[in-house]
């Protein structure tokens, strides 16, 4: 596998009522890098109560790193997890996004995150996470740091929490 752009850094966008929203400029550059299409993957986060997006092409290489974890345990006679796939792939959704990183939040993660008016990305390496200001705010066991980014974000574009 070639050497993947890493997604790095945070910014608050607006959303508009149709649930469009710009992806930051150098999260943007990170997907355009690492895929040919503009497009990302939209889906639950598997912890938190926000969205986690990626490029086409982190879809690929998380296939072959559960493909082959699982073949592992089964090699060693270990339990294998048989929703992996399923819930990796399946409970996403594609997004296109045009030449600004404007792409619309599928509906049904949008309502699932509880995203509005404003949307918080936040880079996390392979993917990047979407909040909900609000959400993040009042979520438990959220990193303060995280917490004291959003605060500062919101308070720099006048929005209130």
């Amino acid at each position: 596998m070639a050497e993947r752009e890493l997604f790095e850094g945070f910014a608050l966008q607006a959303v508009d009522q149709k649930g469009r929203v710009a992806i930051p400029a150098d999260l943007r550059a990170a997907a355009e890098r690492n895929s040919d299409i503009r497009q990302i993957v939209v889906g639950a986060h598997p912890f938190d109560p926000c969205l986690s997006a990626h490029d086409l092409s982190w879809s690929k290489e998380k296939y072959e790193r559960i493909d082959m974890r699982q073949q592992l345990a089964g090699d060693l006679g270990e339990q294998t997890d048989v929703r992996a796939k399923r819930r990796a792939f399946g409970l996403v959704e594609k997004a296109p996004y045009d030449d600004s990183g404007r792409f619309v939040i599928p509906p049904f993660f949008r309502a699932k995150a509880g995203i509005d008016k404003w949307a918080l990305f936040y880079g996390s390496g392979e993917t990047f996470d979407i909040w909900s200001p609000e959400r993040l705010m009042s979520a438990a066991n959220v990193d303060p740091a995280l917490r004291e980014i959003c605060e500062y974000l919101c308070q720099t574009k006048g929005v209130k929490l």
